[in-house]
């Protein structure tokens, strides 16, 4: 139970940080932070979450707030913290869109897009194919609970109010932002390599037959032969997401000894 008779200004503060960082999840996580969760749910459940984190961890380490801007710098801090916790899984639904703008490109539907409310653009529609599907295989692996996960181990590494960034923290960020462009090869190569070895088979065909509309036949062939490697590679995209999963989290705990200078 929270004693709210003795609940001094110190401890104020410390969940008041401990909300910033909670905060700071909660705008940029995937699913948790789409728009289509209303507002009022993501800052219940913020709230929620830093009452109970509150009450087991130790405000003593909180370092004496000497004023006002002390505290915001200190805010800052704790929020970029959780922008960065957020950010790290929300490459792996980058890398889904990516991948499903090359193979929509290859495939013939670059100009096939449909409004995504959560980003407020235009996507391939095979993307928000791969989206949905990637939102459920994250959901199968109770991603959302990983994140929360991730939440409570940063205090273990980045207490409150100790939270110091430097240049290893932006050579960790460089590093797995560069896993995006990785990540989507692996879940679109399927698909990419199919239409490679069509394209060859039809300007083979088309040497050999010179009077043949290879453009007009090949434009079918090469969308069926996409979308069923593509329903057939579906397995492989969910491993390769699991993959991907392990190796964020892998960079987070990366991503807390750079920031703690451990």
């Amino acid at each position: 139970m929270f004693d709210f008779v003795t609940y001094g200004a110190d401890k104020l503060q410390f969940l008041l940080l401990i909300i910033l960082r909670t905060s700071g999840l909660f705008i940029i996580a995937p699913i948790l932070g789409y728009r289509t969760v209303p507002a009022s749910i993501k800052v219940a459940f913020a709230l929620l979450l830093s009452l109970l984190l509150s009450s087991t961890l130790d405000s003593s380490i909180l370092p004496v707030i000497e004023s006002e801007w002390h505290l915001l710098g200190l805010g800052m801090r704790e929020i970029i913290v959780g922008l960065l916790i957020g950010f790290f899984f929300q490459l792996i639904f980058i890398a889904i869109h990516s991948a499903g703008a090359l193979v929509s490109y290859q495939i013939g539907f670059a100009m096939v897009a449909m409004f995504d409310p959560n980003s407020s653009q235009r996507v391939s529609i095979i993307g928000q194919f791969w989206f949905l599907f990637a939102t459920l295989i994250f959901l199968a692996l109770n991603g959302h609970h990983i994140m929360i996960e991730a939440l409570v181990d940063s205090y273990t590494v980045l207490p409150i109010g100790q939270v110091v960034y430097g240049q290893s923290i932006i050579e960790v960020v460089i590093k797995s932002t560069a896993y995006v462009f990785v990540l989507a090869l692996k879940i679109a190569a399927p698909v990419l390599m199919t239409l490679f070895l069509t394209d060859v088979a039809l300007g083979t065909v088309a040497k050999m037959m010179p009077t043949m509309n290879v453009f007009f036949v090949g434009f079918p062939i090469k969308i069926g032969a996409g979308l069923i490697v593509l329903a057939m590679s579906l397995p492989i995209a969910a491993y390769v997401l699991e993959k991907g999963m392990n190796f964020v989290n892998k960079e987070l705990q990366q991503m807390y000894f750079a920031i703690g200078g451990v």
